[in-house]
């Protein structure tokens, strides 16, 4: 039963993937509150990670950032299996990850730029083209934005802690090794890079990887590397 619905759950995935509708679908699909507040402090934790804020991003690239984005977070829902480990992270909230971790990571967004989502989309034009009330979503906005300021200090201090020991893997499943340290740029106060501990038998024990150089994946909590052939630094 649980296979039947996992597979239907990502033939659903993959058809709004290819929408033209694409990112809002998943932007404004319906979820359970509960998923979403389970979901914004690892979308705080992305946007750390990536260096996501005011500094970074201009209005110009903002929606290319969004959909790049969640394009990124459907697809290690896609492309990982379900194993026990993203049981054990996720538990029941597994299933939902491709629309309440996209709402939460978009509306995490906007908020680290100093934007709501009216300012970014006509949320009449959207709710005629989804087919939803606009209070519904003038609500959601507020909602995720009061979870975001509620948990946006201890996720930021999780961060540091959470992504230590995680594993690294390039785009092509291959294990590299495992995260030793995290490297900060003292000035900006961004994280900079991480300082990786390498697998037996690549002939290297430790190297430094920039951020701009990975992924971070919040379905399994691995580290993926951009590209699949690494060379060592």
């Amino acid at each position: 039963m649980w296979k039947r619905k996992d597979k239907e759950g990502k033939e659903k995935v993959i058809a709004y993937l290819r929408s033209r509708l694409f990112p809002w679908n998943f932007v404004f699909e319906d979820v359970e509150a509960d998923s979403v507040e389970h979901f914004v402090p690892y979308a705080i934790q992305v946007c750390e990670g990536k260096g996501i804020n005011k500094k970074a991003i201009g209005g110009e690239v903002l929606k290319e950032v969004i959909t790049r984005e969640v394009r990124e977070a459907v697809n290690d829902y896609l492309f990982d299996p379900g194993d026990k480990e993203i049981v054990r992270i996720h538990g029941k909230f597994m299933t939902t990850y491709p629309f309440a971790f996209s709402q939460c990571l978009v509306y995490t967004i906007l908020y680290r730029l100093g934007l709501n989502m009216g300012e970014v989309l006509d949320l009449n034009a959207v709710s005629d083209l989804l087919g939803t009330d606009v209070e519904r979503l003038r609500d959601r906005d507020v909602f995720i934005n009061d979870l975001i300021v509620k948990n946006e200090k201890k996720a930021l201090k999780l961060f540091g802690k959470d992504i230590l020991d995680r594993k690294v893997i390039t785009v092509g499943g291959d294990y590299v090794g495992q995260v030793d340290d995290i490297i900060f740029d003292i000035d900006k106060g961004d994280v900079e890079g991480l300082l990786i501990n390498h697998r037996k038998g690549m002939g290297l024990e430790k190297s430094k990887i920039s951020m701009n150089d990975v992924r971070l994946n919040m379905y399994t909590k691995n580290i993926s590397l951009k590209h699949s052939n690494y060379n060592k630094k």
